[in-house]
């Protein structure tokens, strides 16, 4: 008999956030590298925080819907945990789930060029251990999403290089987080989610960052708005400008 959305929903909930580690076996989960359970704390008491400006994420942690994995800057570690993302993602019961990849804090990552770079060159690795195509393929597409396994994911890439804009600012390492499409979607309707429900959560970016949203921030598919331009933002509110560094390669 299959489980019940509200069932399998209780039963993440109960469910130690360590058991929901892609990349280790939960047989191992007692002996967790010290900086993995700092970075998680680091990622959960922001979260925590009434004020965060994503109440996705937060509703995500709550309930129980995120899987982590670590050591996310080794190509190796990154494709094997997708791979298994993605399967995961078939279960219905769990495909609103998201994930969060963090990376291990790197005193030499000062500059925030850097972590673009190193942000992008991620997703360039996994796209090319990728074998199903991107549709559409061109970054420029108001219609393009980061896609592994054909499933289409919005990244969020979070760096302590982030001065001003602190809602990106998730503890001391670098965080990728994967958010699949279906997440910003009426479980109701299946349609968007409202422009009410945008404009909420700009007006919590403006209360907790001190700025306004970026201004390339948009709506998925609006001819106006590309979806890379929002995963890693600039640290001021300068459009960005020139090619997508995915595209680039």
């Amino acid at each position: 008999m299959a489980i019940s959305p509200e069932a399998a929903s209780l039963k993440a909930r109960s469910t130690p956030w360590t058991e929901r580690i892609l990349n280790i076996t939960v047989s191992n989960a007692s002996a967790l590298p010290a900086w993995w359970r700092d970075a998680y704390h680091s990622y959960r008491m922001t979260l925590d925080q009434p004020d965060y400006p994503c109440f996705f994420g937060q509703a995500a942690e709550r309930r129980g819907e995120m899987f982590y994995a670590f050591d996310g800057q080794h190509p190796q570690v990154a494709r094997t945990t997708m791979r298994r993302f993605v399967e995961l993602g078939r279960d219905a019961s769990l495909v609103r789930h998201s994930l969060a990849m963090f990376c291990a804090p790197d005193p030499e990552l000062t500059s925030h060029a850097d972590f673009l770079r190193r942000f992008w060159s991620i997703l360039r690795r996994l796209h090319d251990a990728d074998e199903v195509p991107m549709r559409p393929a061109d970054p420029d597409d108001p219609w393009w999403e980061f896609s592994f396994g054909g499933r289409k994911m919005f990244v969020v890439g979070t760096s302590p290089t982030y001065r001003k804009r602190r809602s990106r600012v998730i503890g001391s390492g670098m965080l990728l987080l994967f958010q699949p499409r279906e997440l910003f979607t009426d479980l109701a309707t299946g349609k968007p989610i409202s422009a009410e429900v945008r404009r909420q959560i700009h007006a919590r970016m403006l209360a907790y960052d001190a700025m306004p949203a970026h201004p390339d921030i948009g709506f998925y598919g609006d001819p106006g708005t590309r979806e890379w331009k929002q995963y890693c933002l600039p640290d001021d509110n300068a459009p960005v400008t020139g090619r997508c560094p995915f595209a680039s390669g």
